[in-house]
């Protein structure tokens, strides 16, 4: 039998880890064009087209962040409540023997 184990409050880190960080990069975004706005107006030529295109691209990777690591934390939650429901079911069969 291999060694397998699960601590259900780093199950539970991980997947409010895996939130905080996306965040973390979306505000870092919105961040830098706050500041970028500040000098927008003295861009020359199409390099406000360009870094409105780039922004717009990086706020989709997020977006896209947020949906794959949307779906990573369900599949965390779903290992730690089926392991749980297992662990007590197990607990339970060993009860009834005593």
């Amino acid at each position: 039998m291999s060694d397998f184990s699960i601590t259900y409050s780093r199950v539970d880190q991980a997947t409010q880890d895996v939130q905080q960080q996306t965040e973390a990069v979306s505000r870092a975004i919105e961040e830098l064009d706050g500041k970028i706005q500040a000098v927008r107006q003295d861009f020359i030529g199409s390099t406000a087209e360009q870094y409105d295109a780039k922004v717009k691209y990086w706020r989709s990777n997020v977006d896209d962040m947020r949906y794959l690591l949307g779906k990573a934390q369900a599949a965390l939650n779903s290992i730690r409540n089926n392991y749980s429901a297992t662990d007590g079911r197990e607990a339970m069969r060993w009860s009834e023997l005593l």
